[in-house]
């Protein structure tokens, strides 16, 4: 009897010892596979590892190191001015604070809202409206800009008579002109913002945030609009050199 019991108290040690490990290897490989995260103003996120804090060129700065393309690691340099929060070790915690010297005159939670709009923005705001517009635009510009009246085709002035209609002309620079205004054109209009656009609804109505997110929907427009209209423009020089 004595031998079961030993065997039975034994088994049970080995079971909770079986137990403690697997709860130790469980925490390590967790903490190993959890990543650093640093949460910019502008609502950028950087996922990796803060490998520490320094002076560079006279700013503080966050070292950083991530994974870049095809795997690479890139080491980084990051401005305190320019980080909301950092989350270290599972541990997060906002570094930003109200600076009137520096323009940074909202508060620590209006400036969270915003960087929350911000970041939302970013990942759900698609410029398709000015791009594809402006492409139509950019397009538009350079075949009229080749457009040759019969009027001009029969200038008496030319050695050879040309034969007027599109792509018969010769192109100028007033196209190039076109990218430009319609970049500028695109950050005026103003857009209501709809739920299924954002992805913390709890700010709905919120002023900080609208404001967070139409900063980045602004941003990314005027891009949209310029590579939408430098596209128009590329394609219509293409097809003006394969035709005329």
């Amino acid at each position: 009897m004595n031998r079961i019991r030993d065997f039975r108290d034994t088994f049970e040690t080995m079971k909770v010892m079986a137990a403690i490990l697997t709860i130790l290897f469980s925490s390590s490989c967790f903490g190993q596979n959890q990543k650093d995260s640093l949460l910019l103003l502008n609502g950028k996120v950087y996922l990796g590892e803060i490998t520490g804090f320094g002076i560079s060129k006279g700013d503080s700065v966050i070292n950083f190191r991530y994974s870049g393309k095809r795997g690479k690691l890139v080491n980084n340099e990051i401005e305190h001015r320019r980080v909301f929060s950092l989350t270290k070790n599972g541990i997060s915690r906002t570094v930003y604070s109200p600076n009137e010297f520096a323009g940074d005159f909202l508060s620590e939670r209006e400036t969270h809202d915003v960087t929350i709009g911000s970041y939302d923005a970013r990942k759900t705001f698609k410029p398709h409206v000015p791009f594809w517009t402006s492409f139509a635009l950019g397009f538009g510009a350079s075949v009229w800009d080749t457009y040759l009246t019969k009027k001009q085709a029969t200038d008496s002035a030319l050695v050879m008579p040309k034969e007027p209609g599109f792509f018969r002309g010769d192109p100028s620079v007033f196209p190039f002109f076109v990218p430009v205004v319609l970049s500028v054109t695109w950050s005026f209009p103003s857009f209501k913002l709809k739920e299924n656009k954002m992805i913390h609804k709890n700010y709905m109505h919120n002023e900080n945030y609208y404001r967070g997110y139409h900063r980045i929907a602004k941003q990314k427009r005027m891009l949209g609009a310029l590579l939408g209209s430098f596209s128009g423009l590329a394609v219509g020089m293409i097809t003006y050199y394969i035709l005329h």
